[in-house]
Formats: C-alpha cells, sequence, structure tokens
C-alpha cells in the first residue's frame, strides 16, 4: 500500500503528459465546444452535467485510449524510437519509464471501459445513436494504431476512416445528446472542424517522415508517402489540400446555411500559410508552424462557439 501511495503522483503527472492536453483540445475537446455552441442557440436550457460527461469521454477516447495504444504501437515498430520530432513522436512516456508497454496496455483498456460506462449511462438516457457514436470513436481510437489494421501506417486511411469519422461524430454528437436533434449546419461544422485536424495531423506526420518508413511494419503515412515518391519538399501540400478544402467548405457553408462559417476564412488561410512557410526538412521550422496551426485550430472552434452563443 505504501509503494501505490509512492508512486501514484508520478503516475498522475505521466497520464497527463500522455493524454498531450494540446492536441486533445485542438481535436476533441474543440470539437465539443463547437456542438454546445449550435446546441445553445437552440436551447439555452442545456445540461452541463451531460456537456461535462462528454468531455469527459472525449478525453478518454482521444486523449488516453487512443494516445496510450498509438504510443505503444509506435513504440513496438520503432518510428517512435527514432523520431526527431518535438511535438510528434509520442508522449514519451516510455522512454522517461513513466508507463511501461504493458501498462499502456492496462491504460488504454482502463480507459475503454470508463468511456463505455460513460456510453452506457447516454444509452439509457438518449438511445440508440448514442451506441453509433460511441462505436465510431472507439473504432478510431484502436483501429488508427492496432492491429490487424493499423490504418495510420497506410496512406489516406488513417486520416478519412479514423480521424474524419471520429472528429465529425464528436461534434455532431455533442449537438445531438444536448438537444436530441440535427441540423445541416452542424454536419458542416463538423466536416470543417474535421478536415482543419487532418492536416494538423499532416503536419505532424512531417517530422516523423524518416522514422516512418524504416519503422517494422513501415509507417506509410499519406505524408511518408508523398516524401518518398517526389520528395520531402513537398510533404506540406498534403495538409495544405485538406486545409483548403475546410476554406471551401467555409465558404460554401456561410453563403448557404449559417454566416458562423465565415470564421473559417481567417483560420483557415492562416494554417495555409502556416503550411507553405514551413521547411519541412527543418525540424524548429515545423515546430514552430505546427503551434500556430494549432492556435488557428483551437481558436478558429473558441470565435465560433463565442459568436453562437451570443447571437
Amino acid at each position: 500500500m505504501t509503494y501505490v501511495w509512492a508512486v501514484l503522483p508520478s503516475k498522475v503527472r505521466e497520464l497527463y503528459k500522455l493524454i498531450r492536453f494540446l492536441p486533445v483540445f485542438a481535436w476533441g475537446i474543440s470539437s465539443s465546444l463547437l456542438g454546445l455552441g449550435f446546441a445553445w442557440q437552440e436551447n439555452k436550457n442545456l445540461s452541463l452535467t451531460t456537456f461535462g460527461l462528454i468531455v469527459m469521454m472525449i478525453v478518454l477516447i482521444h486523449g488516453v485510449i487512443s494516445h496510450a495504444y498509438n504510443d505503444r504501437e509506435d513504440w513496438l515498430s520503432g518510428t517512435d524510437q527514432n523520431s526527431p520530432g518535438i511535438l510528434s513522436g509520442g508522449s514519451g512516456v516510455i522512454v522517461r519509464g513513466g508507463f511501461s508497454l504493458g501498462e499502456l496496455l492496462w491504460v488504454g483498456r482502463t480507459a475503454a471501459w470508463s468511456a463505455l460506462l460513460i456510453g452506457a449511462y447516454f444509452w439509457w438516457r438518449f438511445g440508440i445513436v448514442v451506441v453509433v457514436l460511441l462505436v465510431v470513436a472507439i473504432w478510431s481510437a484502436i483501429a488508427y494504431s492496432c492491429a490487424p489494421l493499423r490504418l495510420a501506417y497506410h496512406p489516406l486511411s488513417g486520416e478519412w476512416l479514423c480521424a474524419f469519422p471520429a472528429l465529425f461524430a464528436a461534434v455532431t454528437g455533442t449537438y445531438y445528446l444536448l438537444v436530441f436533434d440535427m441540423q445541416p449546419a452542424v454536419l458542416i461544422a463538423g466536416a470543417i472542424h474535421a478536415l482543419l485536424a487532418m492536416g494538423l495531423l499532416m503536419h505532424n506526420h512531417i517530422s516523423d517522415v524518416s522514422s516512418d518508413l524504416t519503422a517494422d511494419p513501415q509507417k506509410l503515412t499519406t505524408v511518408a508517402l508523398v516524401a518518398s515518391k517526389i520528395g520531402m519538399p513537398f510533404t506540406p501540400l498534403v495538409e495544405v489540400l485538406y486545409f483548403s478544402m475546410a476554406l471551401l467548405l467555409g465558404i460554401w457553408g456561410g453563403i448557404n446555411f449559417h454566416p458562423v462559417f465565415w470564421i473559417t476564412l481567417p483560420s483557415a488561410l492562416g494554417c495555409i500559410i502556416a503550411a507553405f512557410t514551413t521547411d519541412p526538412e527543418d525540424i524548429a521550422s515545423i515546430t514552430s508552424r505546427q503551434y500556430l496551426v494549432y492556435v488557428f485550430i483551437i481558436g478558429d472552434a473558441i470565435v465560433k462557439t463565442l459568436w453562437l452563443v451570443s447571437h
């Protein structure tokens, strides 16, 4: 018992580092804020308990489950061990001795059961739609890194079969659980946020190209494929494509559905500029621009949410 109390504070600190607050905020918490903003416009008498449980589930899935399995699998394949990245290459809990490979497996499973427990409560409260949302979220967290699929290890698969559906579900699911309704503008908001986050993911992969291509199994991300086929200088074009898709969807949404989508323009343009000014062969450049992309994506969600709750 004395040993447990002695190591507990360090394990809590390592768990926080595993979660990686900045990417989780940019991906998951920002998704819930967008859903909350649209829900507030429809009904200002929202359940804060429900929203709090939604955020807790998002952190469990996108912060704990996803990162625990991703750190473990990328360490076993060798890509995290050799990555020169600062903001990429895992959370570092393994190399610091914070968690062993076996402990990461336990952390991931415990978080999964915790998320399922919250999901069961939501199912009891809100019906079968919750099951669909939960399956999409947990599928994305596990299939992204874990065998036999390891979708992150194949070009286009990780972002389109895992990242996009998970983030789309986080925005639309938050809205649905708060107001039991759906509207086209929320679907567009979910797609825009997913595209911005996919661009961020592609930027994050640039630092890892050298280690990804020598991993076993080889981690052939979309960015690594571009690097291997036409060269490292062209790798930022992948994220530019996703940011541009978000930009165009924002313009279309602003014209046809909701004025809040005009906020997408400066956010997406900022991300595009950050991508074009990245030197993909310089870790310092990749890192500094990644912080900028975080600011634009998190700022996009916060400003949209504030606009929605004030109109």
